[in-house]
């Protein structure tokens, strides 16, 4: 857009309609006064052209029976005011015979003999005759009085060269509305095109990279205060991102601190199997934090990935709590080998096993291959079930079950199925909860295999 467009384009939304409209609107009236300012008036009046009236007019004349030509001549005057017809009995003093000068011959019988003379006290005016077949003379000119200089021959020539233009350009009438109605669209859909790229942009962040994504200031004064606005809230949300990643920072440092300390106090535990599973269990928390702190220094860099035997790591998850008391059992044997981390995917099942034993009695967790590219997890319990209104919400963070499922002191936060969906998401999987039968609740993760068994 040019500089001087610039300043003459309005700058507000509201203005920039309006001015499309009006333009709109100006448009079209101009093809309406064109087609309008260019067409004659005396051809536009009647619903007949005039060079066929004419001729109609002398057909019915020709055709009438001698005494009945008055009345005819008479009602043709009476139907049209721009023309006068009468009947003689010879033609007048200074006919030109044979003349055709209105092209009226193609409208008249074969062989109609017409002739033109000029008509007395009109100057500039041309009287048209015909010879009727059964005698006698008929004649048509401008009415007595007329104050207009255009004869009957000037309206009979104009009905054949302005009628043809004249149509055109009403026709050409709704060609323009149509135009005019494209270029109104087209138009607008420039002036709303910043609105829809401004859209676009704000659905991209704030992205995982943690990056502030500026938005680019153009389009109306309104579109650019939005952008404006947005840019200022990217950089508050930003903000608080950081400082919630600094917060759980230095939660998982001074965590890892006392995790130490569990780890040096058990060197003094007596029973080897129980300082066995003290040390695991500490060296496991601080692993889980370790690559809490790693993701929050680092949330672009990608996580370390490996190829794990998913039916030793459920084995291992079920042992241990089978070894704290709970009636979980394993049913799998056969090693599907995936991608991944393999402190995440014990999470994930840690954390699905222990929601279960939380609120059931008996867990089942078994392993299956419903596609050469896929495996699948089931972690069944025959607890109350979760209520299938309920299922997507218990999925978000800080979201609870039913109370049925959270009527005993072991009461979390809502945290647990929420980290599991975030880490199946990374591994390129999904998280299903189905009903159990007769009651329970089946918890079903589905993870693409490392390498796809033929």
């Amino acid at each position: 857009m040019t500089p001087i467009w610039s300043r003459l384009w309005p700058d507000r939304l509201a203005s920039q309609i309006a001015l499309l409209v009006l333009a709109t609107i100006l448009l079209f009236h101009l093809a309406l006064t064109t087609a309008n300012y260019f067409g004659a008036p005396e051809a536009r009046r009647p619903l007949v052209e005039p060079r066929d009236f004419v001729a109609s007019v002398l057909w019915a004349i020709d055709a009438a029976e001698i005494p009945k030509r008055p009345e005819v001549v008479a009602a043709a005057n009476k139907a049209a005011s721009w023309a006068r017809f009468s009947l003689r009995d010879h033609p007048p003093m200074g006919a030109t015979e044979g003349a055709d000068p209105g092209d009226l011959g193609a409208g008249l019988w074969e062989g109609a003999k017409l002739f033109a003379f000029p008509a007395s006290g009109r100057r500039n005016q041309i009287d048209i005759g015909v010879a009727l077949r059964k005698g006698g003379y008929a004649f048509v000119g401008a009415p007595e009085g007329r104050s207009s200089s255009r004869g009957v021959l000037s309206s009979i020539r104009s009905s054949t060269a302005a009628s043809l233009p004249v149509r055109l350009l009403e026709r050409s009438a709704l060609f323009f509305l149509l135009c005019a109605t494209i270029l109104t669209v087209w138009i607008s859909n420039a002036v709303v095109a910043p609105l829809v790229r401004l859209a676009r942009e704000a659905e991209q962040f704030p992205d995982e990279s943690n990056k502030q994504q500026i938005i680019k200031e153009a389009g109306s004064r309104e579109v650019r205060d939005l952008a404006r606005a947005l840019n200022r809230m990217q950089g508050r949300i930003q903000a608080m991102i950081a400082a919630r990643s600094q917060a759980l920072a230095a939660i998982s440092h001074d965590l890892r601190t006392i995790i130490t300390r569990i780890r040096l106090r058990s060197e003094f535990i007596a029973d080897d199997a129980l300082k066995s599973k003290m040390l695991h269990d500490a060296d496991l928390m601080d692993a889980m934090l370790y690559k809490n702190l790693q993701h929050l220094r680092d949330a672009r860099r990608a996580p370390e990935r490996g190829l794990i035997d998913l039916d030793s790591v459920l084995q291992t998850v079920c042992d241990q709590y089978a070894d704290l008391g709970h009636d979980v059992v394993y049913r799998g044997g056969e090693h599907q080998i995936i991608s991944g981390s393999l402190t995440e995917i014990q999470r994930i099942f840690s954390n699905l096993v222990e929601n279960a034993v939380a609120h059931a009695k008996t867990v089942v967790v078994s392993l299956d291959q419903p596609s050469p590219d896929l495996v699948s997890v089931d972690v069944e319990d025959d607890g109350p079930g979760i209520p299938e209104n309920v299922k997507s919400r218990v999925l978000e963070p800080f979201v609870r079950g039913e109370p049925a499922r959270n009527m005993n002191e072991r009461v979390g936060f809502g945290l647990g199925l929420s980290i599991v969906v975030g880490l199946v998401e990374e591994l390129d999987g999904s998280l299903q909860l189905l009903d159990r039968e007769p009651n329970g609740l089946i918890a079903r993760v589905t993870l693409p295999r490392a390498f796809a068994k033929e």
